[in-house]
C-alpha cells in the first residue's frame, strides 16, 4: 500500500508540479481513501518524501540493471567505453522525468527547514550508491580511486547541466563535442 501511494505521489508530481500534490489527488489515484493515505503517512512532507523516494528508486533500479547489463561489455572495450556507459547513464537519469521530479521536489523543499534535511538525506542515500558504483568501474577499467570519483561528479555535473539547458534548447553539435572532449579528457593516463 505504501508503495501504491508513494507511486501515485510520484504520478501527481509528474503531471502537474509540486503543486498539483494535494491528499485528496494522490488518494484518488492510488484508489484508496484518503484516511488510508493519512494511516501511511501522516503529513503531505511524507507523501513528498515518500514521491522523491519513489522517484529515486527509480532510478537506482535503472542504473543498476545498467550496470549490470553492461558490466562485462565494459570491461572487454576498455576505459572509454566504461566514460560512454557511464554518460549514458548519468544522462537516462538527468534527461528523465524521475530527476525533474526529485528536482521540483528539492527546490520546493529547500524552503523548508523541517523538510529540506530529510530530502538531502534521501538523496544521499539512493544516488550516493550509483556513484559509486561507477567508481568502482572507473577503478577496475585503470582509474585511481580518487580520480574515478572525481570524474564520476564532473560527469555528473555536465550532465545535469546539459539537462537543465534543455529547457531553452536542445542537444547540438556542440553538446556532443563537448561530450566527445570530456571522454577525452577523463581517460586514464599512462
Amino acid at each position: 500500500m505504501r508503495a501504491r501511494l508513494a507511486a501515485a505521489a510520484y504520478d501527481t508530481i509528474a503531471v502537474g508540479g509540486l503543486n498539483a500534490l494535494r491528499l485528496r489527488a494522490v488518494s484518488q489515484l492510488a484508489g484508496v481513501s484518503q484516511g488510508a493515505l493519512l494511516h501511511h503517512f501522516p503529513d503531505k512532507n511524507a507523501v513528498t518524501l515518500a514521491a522523491i523516494e519513489h522517484a529515486l528508486t527509480l532510478a537506482r533500479e535503472d542504473s543498476s540493471t545498467l550496470l549490470a547489463a553492461e558490466a562485462r561489455e565494459l570491461e572487454v572495450l576498455g576505459p572509454e567505453a566504461v566514460l560512454r556507459g557511464l554518460l549514458a547513464e548519468l544522462r537516462g537519469f538527468f534527461y528523465s522525468d524521475r530527476f525533474w521530479v526529485a528536482m521540483g521536489i528539492t527546490m520546493e523543499g529547500s524552503k523548508d527547514p523541517a523538510l529540506n534535511p530529510a530530502i538531502r538525506q534521501c538523496v544521499a542515500a539512493l544516488r550516493t550508491p550509483t556513484y559509486q558504483a561507477w567508481g568502482e568501474r572507473l577503478a577496475s577499467a585503470g582509474w585511481q580511486q580518487d580520480e574515478a570519483a572525481r570524474v564520476v561528479r564532473s560527469g555528473a555535473a555536465m550532465m545535469s547541466g546539459m539537462a537543465i539547458r534543455r529547457f531553452w534548447t536542445e542537444d547540438d553539435a556542440l553538446t556532443a563535442q563537448i561530450e566527445e572532449d570530456w571522454i577525452a579528457s577523463h581517460l586514464p593516463r599512462g
